[in-house]
């Protein structure tokens, strides 16, 4: 009889159907990072606003070391997210140039921690072309992560050059450092997936770098020799633009945020303090929201310079309030900012590519967030 039973209950448990909960990884991955980048985000931030207040240069150290390792550790998580699910390149308008300034600007804090010098070589006669401003961002952004770990785990301190040119019908991207290079035997294998030489890296970066790279009609190289740095040489193609001319010679203007009224909408309420706190700091008066409804409601009897909206909020999202925004202040239009973890949504991704706004991805340090507040100003 108790052998029956264990039978039937071994057929029963062979006809069960998988639990709920044993959902497609790759449906579970956007959920994922979204999470895990708020997290980090909260991590980062507070670090800094600690950063600011802090004299002691052995704690400043460990601060900074803290914001890092969070940096790195959301770098992961990205890494594995645009492996697991890529997306075809979305055509924009592209200065090159300026990209590259801004992925150094994200970059800075790091570097500058690390004592490592950038020397920048920009060619001005550049043009604008077409691309994934995000996608490329990316790949400049690995490989200037990429240099900066070389030359810490190397010799401590040195350089980074980047350099612009035209050569033909292309536009080539040169980054070099001076870090130890890369042994014979390995260069060979650098673009492979998984393959990495780092204790903490898992080797995804170089990978989905030359993807984005191919998807854009470009080549990517390496040539490096051990013990005397390496240098990454990126190609691509140019796409005439109609109807949009650079103007060269033209000025950065150095704006203020000092007296800038400014509107922060999202449902974390970390975000809220951490992004109010530094933007105060910078002299700017904020105003939060924990949603877009109450921000609707501020909106109705006051005006701002800048609105930092959240993409994913319950009852009403950031895409709804953006639309009635359009309808209802115009003006605030050009003037929203939107900071989402949710980077790998599907309806946050087409929203995304319907809109020219800025977007800060979250974790973002804070000179990030204020050249992304001057841009729109």
């Amino acid at each position: 009889m108790e052998e029956k039973k264990v039978g039937k209950e071994i057929e029963l448990q062979k006809k069960s159907p998988p639990p709920r909960e044993m959902a497609n990884l790759g449906d579970l991955i956007p959920e994922l990072v979204y999470k895990l980048n708020n997290h980090f985000a909260s991590v980062i931030g507070y670090a800094q606003l600690l950063l600011f207040k802090m004299t002691d240069q052995e704690a400043k150290g460990y601060l900074e070391r803290i914001i890092e390792e969070a940096r790195q550790g959301s770098q992961i998580i990205k890494s594995v997210a645009d492996f697991a699910r890529k997306r075809k390149p979305q055509k924009e308008i592209v200065d090159l140039n300026k990209l590259i300034k801004m992925a150094l600007a994200m970059e800075a804090p790091n570097l500058r921690f690390k004592r490592i010098d950038v020397i920048k070589e920009l060619s001005p006669s550049i043009p604008l072309t077409q691309g994934d401003t995000k996608k490329i961002e990316q790949v400049l952004l690995n490989l200037i992560n990429n240099a900066q770990e070389a030359i810490s785990e190397f010799h401590g301190v040195g350089r980074i050059w980047v350099k612009t040119r035209v050569v033909k019908d292309q536009i080539e991207i040169t980054i070099s450092d001076d870090g130890p290079g890369i042994a014979s035997e390995n260069i060979s294998k650098i673009f492979n997936p998984f393959f990495t030489t780092k204790e903490k890296g898992i080797g995804l970066g170089l990978t989905t770098s030359l993807d984005t790279i191919k998807e854009h009609r470009g080549t990517m190289r390496v040539r490096s020799e051990w013990g005397k740095g390496s240098t990454f040489i990126i190609t691509l193609p140019i796409i005439k633009v109609e109807g949009e001319e650079k103007k060269e010679g033209e000025k950065s203007v150095k704006k203020s945020l000092k007296g800038k009224k400014g509107l922060v909408i999202d449902d974390e309420p970390s975000f809220l303090y951490l992004v109010s706190e530094y933007l105060e700091r910078e002299g700017c008066e904020i105003m939060t929201a924990t949603d877009a409804k109450t921000a609707l409601t501020i909106l109705e009897d006051r005006d701002f310079d800048f609105v930092i909206c959240d993409i994913r909020m319950p009852e009403m999202s950031g895409i709804e309030f953006y639309r009635i925004i359009n309808e209802k202040k115009p003006s605030l239009k050009d003037r929203t900012i939107f900071s989402t973890g949710d980077t790998l949504g599907d309806t946050t991704r087409a929203f995304f590519e319907l809109v020219t706004n800025p977007q800060v991805e979250k974790p973002f340090n804070f000179d990030e967030l204020k050249e992304v507040i001057k841009s729109v100003l």
